[in-house]
């Protein structure tokens, strides 16, 4: 039986400091765990504080052939409303895009009848773990959950790997993130 090739764009964005690019790479390494193929790209904005931060991931099954700049994308994680317009609309019909819900409001929100867009409270879960700077990790693992994108196991494995030697310590917390994300997509499913 034939197979498609699965390619999958993911978007990302929020502010600077949101831990996007953490997120990214945690996606990313995951995949690599499972034995997908792997493209990354991280965009700053010009600004000390407050600027966007962005990220493109592409898991493939094969090599990739997605550019390193995504027009339309199969998933969104958006962590700030800020900077969030381009993304929302380069998600594909049919796609997914898991929200911020703690930061991200109807405040620049389009109305999209056409993709599956979860809320979920990020910074208020991560705050209750005891790191709000893991919000974004939330996210992610609600990602991997509503989508099935990386498999459970190497996402929870990724915290060690991604993180540099000074932030060490954080690895327990990150998983405990990543393991809330993957939890607050399946009680939002089954309510």
């Amino acid at each position: 039986m034939y197979h498609p090739p699965v390619e999958h764009e993911i978007l990302m964005t929020g502010i600077g400091g949101q831990g996007i690019q953490l997120a990214a790479r945690t996606v990313a390494e995951a995949a690599i765990a499972d034995g997908r193929r792997v493209q990354m790209f991280a965009s700053y904005g010009g600004m000390m504080r407050g600027g966007n931060s962005d990220a493109a991931v592409v898991v493939a099954d094969r090599p990739v052939t997605a550019p390193p700049v995504i027009s339309a994308a199969w998933a969104a994680l958006i962590m700030h409303h800020e900077h969030a317009a381009r993304v929302w609309a380069a998600v594909r019909p049919g796609g997914v895009a898991v929200v911020n819900a703690s930061v991200v409001g109807a405040v620049g929100r389009p109305e999209r009848n056409d993709i599956t867009a979860l809320d979920v409270d990020a910074l208020d879960i991560a705050t209750a773990l005891g790191s709000p700077v893991a919000a974004s990790l939330v996210l992610v693992g609600a990602l991997v959950s509503a989508t099935g994108l990386v498999s459970a196991e190497s996402l929870l494995a990724t915290p060690e790997r991604v993180l540099p030697g000074y932030r060490a310590q954080s690895a327990d917390t990150n998983r405990r993130a990543l393991r809330a994300g993957l939890d607050a997509v399946s009680r939002l499913v089954a309510t």
